[in-house]
């Protein structure tokens, strides 16, 4: 069930992302029920909140809670000032002068991409323990050479895909809170720019993956 909820905060993530692909009620609706799902995940990961104050803090302890922090706030961010520049769900009760903020606005679109990166990183940090539960679950004990040099290979041509989503839809610009109207990967239809987002989100995931490692060795 909690492999189930990660994937659909996932898709969710990405279709958000998509907004200008979808009908703007269904994308404020969605983004305001986003909490339901990720409280979820937060209670079905309590644990991590209480052994904060136990144990020792190792690299990769240090390195999970601080893409965790921010992963929150960027997550609440984007939620918050999204309900704030509602024009449909909340445009009752929200003032005119919140809903056409420009400053709101572009916290709104910056949050957003950085809360797509976060929530790749967060991912790649616990992707290998995802791949081990699904080899075991097929009953392989270890991967061949081949299977390791073709695992390599894919993730080399995610990498590269991710890098050139991120040029195609300007994401520097967007991260620094820029009104960017028009990028190469509007002119894509539907299918293509949701490939886009989620393009961008594996390359952080597989950053996220190799910073796990690297400080799995640090700390030995």
């Amino acid at each position: 069930m909690r492999y189930v909820l990660d994937i659909f905060l996932l898709l969710l993530l990405v279709f958000e992302m998509s907004f200008l692909y979808l009908p703007p009620f269904f994308h404020e609706l969605v983004g305001a029920a986003l909490l339901i799902p990720v409280f979820v995940h937060l209670w079905q990961n309590r644990f991590f909140f209480k052994a904060l104050t136990k144990g020792r803090w190792p690299l990769p302890r240090v390195l999970g809670a601080v893409v965790n922090f921010f992963l929150a706030v960027t997550c609440l961010t984007s939620i918050i000032s999204g309900c704030l520049i509602s024009n449909i769900l909340f445009a009752d009760i929200m003032p005119l002068s919140l809903r056409s903020n420009p400053v709101l606005f572009s916290l709104h679109s910056a949050s957003a991409r950085w809360f797509l990166i976060l929530a790749g990183l967060h991912f790649g940090l616990h992707v290998s323990a995802w791949w081990q539960k699904l080899q075991r679950a097929a009953g392989i004990m270890s991967r061949p050479f081949p299977a390791k040099v073709m695992t390599g290979l894919l993730a080399l041509m995610l990498g590269a895909g991710g890098i050139y989503a991120a040029m195609q839809d300007k994401l520097l610009q967007r991260l620094e809170g820029a009104h960017v109207f028009m990028t190469p990967a509007l002119q894509y239809d539907t299918a293509g720019y949701i490939l886009t987002q989620f393009g961008m989100f594996l390359l952080f995931a597989e950053a996220g993956w190799l910073l796990w490692h690297l400080a799995l060795r640090r700390r030995a």
